[in-house]
């Protein structure tokens, strides 16, 4: 049978290459022209190499590099070459759950920001039911009501490092806020030592994590962080009067914070899940 030559054009045009794709491959000596014309000088491709013109496309989609590609030609065995792309295949699971936990809190920044639209003003209470969430917590040694903004920075960069140092996905270091117990607020002893962060499903298990429970919340939104322990007092005044009472702990949630000239644009919201006393 007569070998079909085929120029660098028409190898491209048949596999719908690019020119500059075969001469990258050739350069890489991943695939390089295989019949030189002793008259000529001219180097031209067999149909046959079209095969490994497919591997290699199929490797890259793989999203495997071209030194990695050539390495496989290279491998003498086919337990080396399951070796590589059994390593492959953990790459592309990690990255896949990578971008999964980035497209959820990509959502979940979104909600938030459709919450800050619904808001009612500042300082107005509201009630609002809230389905179950997760939160990851961690216990500190900074008390928000008693040091302030300074104590909350504080408590944020105790949750980072926990993150940092459990290697647990820091995108989910979006959406933070801080627990008080219900028998402080209660007592109207404010003290809150607890940061968390919001987690779904695909936040690995640790054993902090809690879930809170689906409820009817008193709620109270604001941007002035100075005004959280007058909103809160504000919070038991309006339970009471609605004869409503505590069935959680108190929450302070970030729903955003973007930094400007130096200093933090943060909204937040104060809830508390509620019921009422003659239950």
């Amino acid at each position: 049978m007569q070998e079909t030559f085929l120029k660098i054009g028409e190898m491209a045009e048949l596999n719908h290459v690019s020119t500059q794709t075969l001469r990258l491959y050739a350069k890489n000596k991943l695939l390089e022209p295989q019949y030189l014309d002793p008259d000529t000088g001219y180097r031209y491709y067999t149909l046959e190499q079209c095969a490994k013109l497919d591997l290699i496309r199929a490797l890259k989609s793989c999203r495997l590099s071209l030194e990695k590609i050539k390495e496989i030609f290279e491998l003498s065995s086919e337990e080396m070459l399951l070796q590589v792309l059994e390593e492959q295949t953990g790459a592309l699971t990690e990255e896949l759950y990578n971008l999964s936990v980035s497209r959820n809190n990509l959502i979940r920044i979104q909600k938030n920001l459709q919450v800050l639209n619904a808001l009612p003003p500042f300082g107005q209470v509201f009630f609002e039911y809230v389905p179950e969430r997760k939160i990851d917590v961690q216990q500190t040694e900074f008390d928000f009501f008693a040091q302030g903004d300074k104590g909350y920075e504080h408590m944020l960069r105790h949750m980072q490092n926990y993150l940092h140092e459990h290697r647990l996905p820091p995108s989910y270091f979006i959406n933070v806020g801080t627990i008080m117990e219900k028998e402080y607020f209660m007592k109207g002893t404010y003290t809150s030592h607890s940061a968390f962060i919001f987690v779904d499903d695909l936040y690995p298990d640790t054993d902090s994590i809690r879930l809170i429970p689906q409820s009817m919340y008193m709620s109270v939104a604001s941007d002035n962080t100075s005004l959280e322990l007058e909103y809160a007092q504000k919070l038991y005044e309006e339970m009471k009067k609605h004869g409503m009472v505590p069935c959680g702990d108190y929450i302070c949630e970030v729903l955003t914070q973007f930094p400007l000239r130096n200093s933090r644009k943060l909204i937040y919201k104060i809830q508390v899940p509620i019921r009422s006393q003659s239950v």
